[in-house]
């Protein structure tokens, strides 16, 4: 997607749709409003963002391996990650969670904290598959803010669910997200009962009433609902009775939004879900898990983060609980490319025509000294990329910030021409997106495009020394008063809107109080 041109088209939209909107009759505010729209007041980008680039841990298969998990379903395997490797902070997760350690995935927002306490759950849960104890009852209640937040997970553990079911494996697990949403039965239409089970994804339960009957292996709720289902009598059958004696796992979603008055509430509410589990009869060891975005500022501490959690969930977490990211370190490549060669690798990229993979290959050839050892071409140009040094400027000043495009322009090439930078910049990010790294596999550039648009806050006009719109309402044209102006919507006739006071024609006060 060429961003650049996209914004560009957003942008001329808004200000067709404005200029149409708002229709001066008089000719020459007409012009002077056209004139004040294209000064870029009304809009901001577009600005580039590149979601961190997180270091690799170990794949599925291999780590298992390596615990001593020898016979794992393919259809399993391919469900969660395939041969894709752990970011490393979740690789840590997994591993602690198989030693039975409560821990806090603290990384950033894309990092993969969902992966970091759903895959040790589902893996949980396929243990007990094979040891021939996968009952009904629920072993992990994952607690959300908002719903939104769970109808977002709702929809990835269906995923994992369909593809276990296209792979045709034996191993199955059931979920449920039980909200004020929820419909209680089929014939409930005030819920839209009928939707939800037209929309039910593979292994899910959407009525409450199938969920009392046969609790599913994975709850999703929110902190409100779960002081409901821990009161009222009907929901029963999630807890009482032997229902608890699988129960093993307790998720907080974005935990740092429970501090203060909050904090506290929530803090009560799991040790009366805790006790309501052991009256249930659950007897082993309680896991718990939370996760933040929040909570990776460098400024916290590990202790005071571990200290946090534990009084949150009444039970130990250690400094060692405390999981933040490991990004990739940036090398500081000496090669140069030329405009020319992001050219070449644009049009092999997109082309592969002979010609331009043997120029590709003796590039290469020419950076690294040796011929490459895997013929896909995104991770030839991956390689090539990696090793230039405009690549690496790019890479470590998106790290540190967003940035809007005239700034990246600027900044790496300096010795171009202004009309060559921004379309330059574009190709480069353009080319980043597209080629891999040679090792992981993975995108060199996974970015977020911005673009902002305001809307008016009126139009305002003055008649001296000539006839000009304005789109500000502070501005003052030299000598002359400025009024904000009203719009005949059938004619385009302008109107002051203003009073008389004393002779003089003044801007009206739009403060009501006065």
């Amino acid at each position: 997607m060429d961003f650049w041109n996209a914004a560009h088209n957003i942008e001329e939209k808004y200000r067709d749709y404005l200029k149409t909107t708002f229709y001066f009759r008089d000719p020459e505010f007409r012009e002077s409003f056209k004139e004040s729209l294209a000064e870029g007041c009304l809009y901001k980008g577009p600005f580039l963002e590149a979601i961190p680039s997180f270091s690799k841990g170990k794949t599925l298969r291999i780590l298992l391996r390596e615990l001593g998990y020898t016979h794992i379903d393919e259809a399993f395997l391919s469900a969660l990650l395939g041969d894709r490797p752990f970011h490393s902070h979740q690789e840590k997760a997994f591993r602690q969670a198989l030693s039975n350690e409560n821990y806090v995935v603290a990384t950033g927002t894309g990092s993969g904290k969902t992966e970091s306490f759903l895959y040790p759950i589902l893996f949980h849960l396929y243990q007990e598959f094979l040891n021939g104890n996968l009952k009904e009852g629920v072993r992990a209640i994952i607690l959300y803010p908002m719903n939104a937040l769970a109808n977002d997970q709702r929809s990835r553990i269906g995923h994992i669910e369909k593809v276990l079911d296209q792979m045709n494996s034996p191993f199955r697990f059931t979920f449920g997200q039980f909200t004020g949403e929820t419909p209680n039965d089929k014939n409930d239409s005030t819920r839209n009962a009928k939707d939800h089970l037209d929309h039910r994804l593979p292994g899910e339960m959407v009525l409450r009433s199938e969920m009392r009957a046969s609790p599913p292996h994975i709850l999703l709720t929110n902190y409100s609902m779960l002081e409901y289902l821990l009161l009222r009598p009907d929901d029963s059958p999630l807890f009482d009775n032997g229902a608890s004696r699988y129960f093993k796992f307790i998720v907080l979603d974005e935990v740092h939004q429970y501090n203060g008055s909050r904090g506290t509430e929530m803090a009560m509410l799991i040790r009366r879900l805790k006790q309501r589990l052991r009256d249930g009869g659950c007897k082993d060891r309680l896991q718990c898990i939370a996760t933040s975005a929040t909570l990776s500022d460098p400024s916290e501490s590990s202790l005071a983060i571990s200290k946090f959690v534990s009084v949150l969930f009444g039970e130990p977490f250690a400094d060692r609980n405390i999981i933040i990211t490991d990004r990739n370190k940036r090398c500081f490549p000496k090669y140069a490319l030329e405009p020319n060669d992001y050219l070449l690798l644009e049009k092999v990229l997109y082309e592969a025509d002979q010609i331009s993979i043997e120029k590709v290959y003796k590039l290469y050839v020419e950076i690294k000294g040796e011929k490459p050892e895997f013929s896909d071409i995104p991770k030839i140009v991956g390689s090539i990329l990696q090793h230039d040094k405009k690549t690496c400027s790019l890479l470590t000043m998106l790290e540190q910030s967003p940035k809007s495009i005239d700034e990246l322009a600027e900044e790496l090439f300096p010795e171009s021409s202004a009309i060559e930078k921004i379309p330059l910049t574009n190709l480069l990010v353009q080319l980043l997106i597209k080629a891999k790294d040679p090792e992981s596999e993975a995108a060199l550039l996974s970015a977020r495009y911005h673009f902002f648009l305001r809307s008016l806050e009126g139009a305002f006009i003055s008649y001296y020394p000539k006839k000009r719109v304005f789109l500000d309402r502070k501005v003052t044209d030299q000598n002359g008063a400025v009024f904000e102006v009203a719009l005949c919507r059938e004619c385009g006739q302008h109107y002051i809107i203003g009073r008389i006071k004393k002779g003089n024609l003044e801007e009206a006060v739009h403060d009501q109080s006065q």
